[in-house]
Formats: structure tokens, C-alpha cells, sequence
């Protein structure tokens, strides 16, 4: 074939997002070994007159266009530029993204250099910061996926460690056409959600695993397309009753593996955290006087020190408190919820998304305030059914003693015998 890699990009009205997406490809992708395949979902802005002059600018005859008369979502979409693409690497990308200097090469060498992966995807990072939006997706205990160490900064020692996936964003996708085909392609019952889970699921029945390639990264402003979020409940029990069982909870395990402890939100979400002697190095590192035991004696007011400290440890609870206090108290809301709001990405507790609404509210961000407001609501609502987190943490624990987990399961046997005699 001619081509050693076809770029597919689905795409949907958002001129702007498509046309910085297509010059961000030509400007950071050197040789003439790329094709690029835009498939147009029946857009009714400046796409339809702009796409097929831009692109042909570009790239020339390495520029395909299909345009479809109306929008088929996502799957549909990118199973059409897979059948029309020439080369036998596919890289599936949304257009909401802004690919960086020599990021083709690693994805191409972890898939040439590792005969047991399947798929691969870059280093996702948001817009304007250093810090990660995705590397790879992890399960909890629940089966709920987030972004694995979302918010950590690029530089962290986690960020560049080899891991394997049992899943990693369909916005951002490198297989070779030969798998994507013996998976089955993108399910089309889909509706612009959960359909990339579904493909590394099956991917996954076949023996092959997934990576995130740390060197190659790719700027994603996430969710840009109106209506992306409408049909995630669908799509959420369409890949459960077609998926039950492909994929198990690994959260802690990366969490474990990267010595990092877990810990419970009183609505029994479970989140990362420093182990306590890592903390209190911390504390003494970048706040001398704060240890345990000493807050307030003879503590030196150090913001910088603190946000460096931060930027070496994101999970290091103290600094949020010391810095996000320090800007409140001088009047710098507007910084300190960026401060709160980081805090609550890493520490989902009701007492942090409080003082998130609270500064948010004072810097007079009302965005950022009616979140916060919406979380607690949604916490409290939580809380209040006592019955139900009772009767979720046995089935966890049970879980957890079952599968021989027994940090898992004395964490749930604390939260009962904390819980229990309010009851």
C-alpha cells in the first residue's frame, strides 16, 4: 500500500475544531506516508463549502472526503472512512484535537515493537496546561471508568511508566486494519458513546492487550460536539448487556503498582491517595512546621513552594488546604477555585466540593458554582440512602474477599463498622 497510516476523522459541524485539527496533522506530521480520511456527517455550517479546499491544500491526493447526507454518529462514521482508507494502520482521531510534534512515531513503534498489543493511543492532554486527560481508562470495584491519573502533570513518574489497558479512548486510536476488521469494528448501535469500550473489549477476547504510547501526545479539548453527553445512560446499558464480563476492576491494581493507597468517599467511591508516611515527607519537604501534630507552629507562608510541590505531587492533600487557604484569605478567588477544583478531581469529598462552591461563588464564576452546587446535591442525595450504601458495601466486600483482595475488603469492612452504628 502506499500509505503506512490512514487518519480517519469523523466529523460534525464545528468548522473550526476540523480546520486547526487538519493544519495541526500537516504542520507535525513530516513525510508523505499518511492519508487522511475525513468523513463529513451531513454538517450545515462552513464544513460542507471549506472542508474539500482545505483539505486538498493540505494534503492533496492523500486527502479522501466522504459526506454523508445526514449525521450517522460516531461508529457509523468511522466504520465508512475505515472501508474507503488505504493503508493497513487505522488512526481513528476526533476532531477536537491537536496533534504534537513527532506524534506518530512512538504509537508506530509500540504497535511494530510489542507483538501482543492490539491498539495503542497517545498521551492526552488538556488544552493550555501540561497536565494528563487521558491515559488510558480504568475501572473501579463498581465497573465505573475514569481516566486513569487525569490532572496529573506530563512530568509525574506515572505518567511515563509502560502500563497495558483493557481500554483506552476511541478519540485517539491506532490498530492495524487486519484486527480492527476481526473485532468486528465500531458496534453501530452506539450513539457517540461507549462503542470505542466495546472494540477494545473484543479486541481484548482475541489475546491482544492495550497501551498508551506517553511519547506521543495529542491535545484534546474533550467533548467539544453539541449533544456528545445525551445518550450515555443507552450506551451504558447497551455495552452492559453486550459486554458482561469483558472487563474486571484494575483501578487499584495501577493504584498498588504505582505505590500509591486507596481510600473511600462516605458514598463508597474509591479514590487514589498518598500513603501516609509519603505525605508526611511531603509536608516536611514543602511545608516545614505542618507535620503531623505541629499545624500552625512556626509555619512559613510559602504559596510557590506549595505549588511546586503540588506540581511534584498532585496527591498530596496538605498543599490543596495550605494553598487554597492562602488565596482565599488574600482575596484571589478566582485562583483559589483552581486550586479547590483540582482538589476535588483528586479528593471527591463533600467538605472539598463545599469550599469549591464557596470560592466559585465569591470569585463570581457562576459556572463553576452551579457544578459544585449540582455534586453536593448529588453527594447528599447519596448519603441519605443509608440503606443502599449499606447493602453495596457487603456486596463489595464479599466481592473483594472473593477475588482475594484484602485491602479492598477491610476498606469496606471500615466503612461498615464506621457507618453502621448510626444506622
Amino acid at each position: 500500500m502506499k500509505y503506512k497510516v490512514s487518519v480517519i476523522i469523523p466529523v460534525w459541524n464545528c468548522w473550526e475544531l476540523t480546520h486547526n485539527c487538519l493544519v495541526s496533522l500537516r504542520e507535525n506530521t513530516p513525510g508523505g506516508f499518511m492519508q487522511v480520511v475525513v468523513v463529513d456527517n451531513g454538517s450545515d455550517d462552513e464544513t460542507a463549502r471549506s472542508l474539500p479546499v482545505l483539505g486538498k491544500e493540505l494534503f492533496g491526493p492523500a486527502f479522501s472526503l466522504a459526506r454523508n447526507p445526514e449525521n450517522l454518529g460516531f461508529a457509523r462514521a468511522c466504520n465508512q472512512g475505515a472501508a474507503s482508507a488505504q493503508a493497513e494502520l487505522l488512526f481513528f482521531l476526533n476532531n477536537d484535537t491537536l496533534v504534537q510534534p513527532g506524534w506518530l512515531p512512538p504509537l508506530m513503534a509500540a504497535l511494530r515493537d510489542d507483538s501482543r498489543l492490539g491498539a495503542c493511543g497517545p498521551l492526552l492532554l488538556y488544552p493550555h496546561s501540561e497536565q494528563v486527560q487521558h491515559l488510558g481508562i480504568a475501572f473501579s470495584p463498581t465497573l465505573a471508568t475514569e481516566h486513569l491519573y487525569a490532572n496529573f502533570p506530563v512530568g509525574h513518574r506515572v505518567v511515563t511508566q509502560r502500563r497495558r489497558l483493557q481500554a483506552i479512548t476511541g478519540a485517539a486510536f491506532l490498530v492495524s486494519r487486519q484486527l480492527f476488521d476481526a473485532a468486528g469494528r465500531f458496534h453501530e448501535g452506539y450513539v457517540n458513546g461507549s462503542e470505542d469500550l466495546e472494540l477494545c473489549a473484543r479486541i481484548g477476547e482475541l489475546g491482544k492487550t492495550l497501551a498508551v504510547a506517553p511519547r506521543s501526545r495529542i491535545i484534546h479539548l474533550e467533548s467539544q460536539t453539541p449533544g456528545r453527553s445525551d445518550h450515555d445512560q443507552e450506551n451504558a446499558e447497551l455495552l452492559n448487556s453486550r459486554c458482561r464480563g469483558a472487563f474486571i476492576p484494575d483501578l487499584h491494581r495501577h493504584a498498588r503498582r504505582d505505590g500509591f493507597d486507596l481510600a473511600l468517599t462516605p458514598w463508597l467511591d474509591l479514590f487514589i491517595c498518598l500513603p501516609a508516611e509519603h505525605e508526611q515527607a511531603m509536608n516536611a519537604d514543602f511545608a516545614p512546621g505542618f507535620l503531623e501534630g505541629e499545624k500552625g507552629a512556626g509555619l512559613e507562608i510559602a504559596p510557590g513552594l506549595w505549588w511546586e510541590g503540588l506540581q511534584k505531587e498532585p496527591l498530596w492533600r496538605t498543599g490543596y488546604e495550605l494553598l487554597a487557604s492562602f488565596l482565599e484569605a488574600n482575596g484571589q478567588y478566582q485562583e483559589a477555585s483552581g486550586v479547590r477544583l483540582l482538589q476535588c478531581s483528586f479528593f471527591p469529598l463533600l467538605p472539598n466540593f463545599r469550599a469549591l462552591a464557596l470560592a466559585a461563588s465569591r470569585a463570581g464564576n457562576d459556572e463553576l458554582f452551579a457544578q459544585a452546587d449540582r455534586k453536593i446535591e448529588f453527594i447528599i442525595s447519596k448519603i441519605e440512602d443509608l440503606e443502599t450504601l449499606l447493602d453495596k458495601a457487603d456486596k463489595l466486600k464479599n466481592w473483594a474477599e472473593r477475588v482475594d483482595e484484602p485491602e479492598l475488603a477491610a476498606l469496606y469492612s471500615d466503612w461498615q463498622d464506621e457507618l453502621t452504628p448510626l444506622s
